[in-house]
């Protein structure tokens, strides 16, 4: 959608890698997106395209985090009945989409969000940001043109990510199902919120805060504490098992571009 589409495999593995690197530094899961726009990058997209291209692929999937929130506390609440916390977090999520959607709204306007930072900023410090503030105002040309002539693309990515949000729901039953944990479904979706919550916790790859989390999630849904320490277990090994995947595909995407040129040294000599 912004002309700076990767082979789908070097797509891939950066997004384990930059993933992996998001999850051990703890920054939100932050760390790991300039790292995708190297590797994107690296496949022969523009620096501009690929950075829209991971910045519209973290905004999607934030959307639909979002979004999952909200049926998961509709979920939860329902069943269980009806508590301060979980409404508490739904109006935050409705707060924080009503945010994402203003600087959307301004895309779709052509104006550009950060546009103000180049009219407010003193012109000693934007001539020394010039580079910068271009490479940023060319990102929000790609980003703008698929809001304001795509939306269909965009709708489409965003359906995508829900259904990727279903399929993690089944993946953790069955992991769940497989070492003998039976949880129902408001529980098992607590298990998912709990945990996204843990990732942003400054720990790396949120060590301690997922089985804390993981211990206080399920005792609160079953009453049954100790089975939440399992969860947390099973939840660690898939996370560990991603961490490792996300390494090799760092050591693979990053062998190769040596390799190539080595391989064009040797040609030259």
């Amino acid at each position: 959608g912004v002309g700076g589409a990767a082979a789908p495999p070097r797509m891939f593995g950066a997004r384990l890698a930059g993933d992996a690197v998001g999850a051990l530094v703890p920054s939100a899961r932050l760390a790991g997106e300039p790292l995708r726009v190297a590797l994107v990058r690296g496949g022969g997209a523009t620096t501009s395209a690929a950075t829209a291209g991971v910045a519209l692929d973290r905004l999607l999937e934030l959307i639909g985090n979002m979004l999952a929130v909200l049926a998961y506390v509709a979920v939860f609440a329902g069943s269980r009945g009806a508590t301060h916390a979980p409404w508490a977090l739904a109006l935050a999520m409705l707060v924080l989409l009503a945010m994402l959607a203003m600087p959307l709204r301004d895309l779709r306007r052509g104006r550009p969000p950060f546009g103000v930072l180049r009219r407010v900023a003193p012109l000693r410090l934007t001539a020394r940001l010039q580079p910068w503030l271009a490479g940023l105002a060319r990102v929000e040309q790609h980003v703008g043109a698929i809001v304001r002539d795509q939306p269909s693309r965009l709708l489409a990515g965003l359906a995508l990510t829900l259904a990727v949000e279903l399929l993690i729901i089944a993946q953790y039953h069955a992991l769940l199902t497989a070492f003998g944990v039976g949880l129902d479904l408001p529980a098992l979706l607590l298990v998912l919120m709990t945990g996204g919550l843990a990732n942003a916790a400054p720990t790396p790859a949120g060590l301690g805060a997922m089985e804390a989390a993981q211990v206080m999630a399920v005792g609160a849904a079953t009453g049954r504490p100790e089975l939440g320490f399992v969860v947390g277990v099973i939840v660690r090994l898939h996370s560990l098992l991603l961490l490792a995947a996300g390494g090799v595909a760092l050591v693979w995407l990053g062998a190769a571009p040596r390799a190539a040129r080595a391989d064009a040294e040797r040609a030259v000599g």
